[in-house]
């Protein structure tokens, strides 16, 4: 482990917290405020506005500049996942209760609401020549998160889910919040066009990892260190990777007689994963994983050497991680 790279990941980590928590809310009813407060506040990990500082520093551009786009991809993330959890009937979202819990469905979509405008106003902040353009990939960033929570819906009723089907969906949702995350970093310090790309490919290979592993981490870790509500996917009969794969291999007889398994023994995630273990579908999930961090890690092979030095500690933190 990169001991160094750790350290300069937390102290990232810990300005972040700071800055938000320092955020103005002005002219807002506590009501309001109160739980986009509570959502701004919660344990994270904060991974898509460090990848905002760490990408935009190592192209030369200075942190009083970058953080406004930092905190935008922050507080926009938040927005998704407060809305998620509402569609998801999710009880626990970074080891606390989720807004639509604690408060109710209707304080939950006001913030929301809250935000998602927020973001908007944060990122307004930054000072960069390349404003327009920042906007604009915000704005399609967030049309096309919520395009890809539309599919995410949809597929709970269909049976017939394949990968790639699956994949175009988390493209558009943890993909493209990715990868706006390194754009946002690259189009702050001015890069030019081709590291801009560059830098939103890797982000959305690294994004397609990131979630297939919490697809894994959904069976396979601890609730209390991932921090939020684990099996609800299964239970509400969401198709996660590793199923679609096992799914994939199965006659209709056989996906059927799988899925009402599923169902029924959600809450024994032990059971489900030596199912899909002796499926083949943990092994391939892992591949997979491994396979799209490779396609990430040749994305930037031309980059300033110490961004390419960060960004591949920063996959090797991702590769290692169990919450």
């Amino acid at each position: 482990m990169n001991v160094a790279f750790s350290d300069k990941i937390l102290r990232l980590r810990e300005e972040i917290d700071r800055q938000l928590n320092k955020i103005d809310l002005p002219e807002i009813s506590t009501s309001l405020a109160q739980p986009m407060r509570f959502s701004l506040n919660a344990r994270a990990k904060r991974l898509r506005p460090i990848l905002v500082l760490l990408v935009g520093e190592d192209l030369g551009g200075s942190r009083q500049n970058l953080m406004p786009a930092a905190l935008a991809v922050e507080v926009l993330h938040t927005f998704t996942l407060v809305h998620d959890d509402i569609m998801d009937n999710d009880s626990v979202r970074r080891g606390q209760q989720t807004v639509h819990v604690k408060w109710n469905v209707n304080t939950a979509i006001l913030t929301g609401d809250g935000l998602n405008a927020l973001a908007f106003r944060l990122l307004m902040q930054t000072k960069s020549v390349q404003l327009d353009r920042i906007g604009t990939e915000f704005s399609q960033a967030m049309l096309e998160i919520c395009d890809g929570q539309a599919f995410d819906l949809a597929f709970e009723k269909i049976d017939g889910i394949d990968t790639e089907d699956y994949m175009n969906m988390i493209a558009r949702k943890t993909g493209r919040l990715l990868g706006l995350a390194c754009q946002l970093g690259a189009l702050v310090a001015d890069a030019s066009p081709k590291i801009v790309n560059n830098l939103n490919l890797f982000g959305q290979e690294l994004g397609l990892a990131f979630q297939i592993q919490d697809d894994l981490l959904e069976l396979t870790a601890d609730q209390e260190a991932m921090g939020k509500s684990l099996g609800s996917d299964l239970a509400a009969g969401k198709k996660t990777f590793p199923v679609i794969t096992a799914l994939n291999n199965m006659t209709e007889k056989q996906r059927l007689a799988f899925l009402s398994f599923l169902k029924a023994n959600a809450v024994n995630r032990r059971l489900i994963v030596r199912e899909l273990t002796k499926l083949g579908a943990i092994q391939q999930t892992a591949a997979v994983i491994e396979k799209l961090l490779t396609n990430a890690r040749q994305r930037i092979t031309s980059l300033p050497e110490q961004l390419q030095n960060d960004l591949n500690d920063m996959m090797g933190l991702i590769a290692r991680r169990q919450s």
